[in-house]
């Protein structure tokens, strides 16, 4: 009996060495999972159509070549973005900043998004405020670009994504170049809430991504660029780093188990994708155009 005793509990040990277990029955996915999961965020908040952080980017190249918000929205899946709301951009002359409000869907067979953003930007020229682009003989050089908040959704076929804050500022160098730089001045922070639904299983994330900008390249927008908009994040290139934090819930029927996550990654930027590497979580492909993992 003894011997039957020992036997049995060497298995259950064993069992839960492979699979893990809880008090509510879920076997506990393995990190591998939560690691894949957490890039497929990550990408979201990187991404354009996934109205990520290269979608404010393209704006700032759009404003920074002379162009509007509304200039060349980027495609979903084959279909063109629609403005569906515009305020009309309103210059303070005391602070030197302008402000606008933007509204866009997407709605194509694989994505939906909606996004929302209040933005303000300012002009500069070798430091010194001015009102437009170009104000007399003189041509801007720099743009100081803020994301005062913003709010939306996105889903694709793997995530569905609904964001609860956004925020963040950046400096635009050398606009009156070819290619533009991108430094932050402030941390961009997105968080939001994603659900992913694989393997039989919903995993649902509340989290938050910061990230910093470190000299990160972008195509100035030019009014003679063909396919400059649908192109944006394909001539992007520079490192970004960041945090990633969120607690995880799995759920199976009306069991669930939760955990937490809490990790430093840094992404490499070119050719339209993104090399992620998430500190002890490994490495993960990423597109930037279409916001997903690879």
């Amino acid at each position: 009996m003894k011997q039957l005793t020992t036997f049995c509990a060497l298995l259950a040990i064993a069992g839960f060495a492979l699979t893990g277990c809880d008090k509510n029955g879920i076997a506990a996915e393995d990190s591998s999972m939560v690691y894949e999961d957490a890039a497929e965020t990550i990408s979201a908040a990187m991404g354009d159509e996934s109205g990520g952080a290269m979608e404010s980017f393209a704006d700032v190249s759009a404003i920074a070549g002379g162009g509007s918000i509304s200039t060349g929205l980027a495609k979903s899946s084959g279909e063109v973005s629609v403005l569906t709301g515009y305020g009309t951009p309103i210059y303070d002359a005391t602070t030197g900043w302008w402000t606008v409000t933007i509204e866009r869907s997407r709605n194509g067979l694989i994505v939906d998004a909606y996004v929302q953003r209040v933005y303000q930007y300012q002009f500069q020229k070798d430091g010194v405020p001015q009102k437009d682009r170009i104000s007399g003989t003189d041509t801007a050089n720099t743009l100081k670009f803020k994301i005062v908040s913003g709010s939306g959704y996105f889903r694709n076929e793997r995530v569905h994504h609904n964001l609860t804050e956004l925020k963040g500022a950046w400096t635009a160098t050398k606009i009156d170049k070819d290619t533009i730089v991108l430094n932050s001045d402030t941390t961009f922070v997105r968080s939001g809430v994603d659900s992913i639904i694989t393997r039989n299983m919903t995993r649902t994330f509340t989290h938050t991504s910061t990230m910093e900008f470190s000299n990160v390249k972008g195509l100035r927008y030019r009014p003679s660029m063909m396919n400059w908009r649908d192109n944006f994040s394909q001539a992007v290139s520079g490192t970004v780093s960041g945090t990633f934090t969120a607690t995880i819930t799995f759920q199976r029927g009306t069991a669930y188990k939760e955990r937490t996550i809490n990790k430093t990654f840094t992404v490499e930027l070119g050719a339209g994708s993104g090399s992620l590497s998430i500190n002890g979580g490994g490495k993960f492909g990423m597109d930037l155009h279409g916001g997903k993992r690879k």
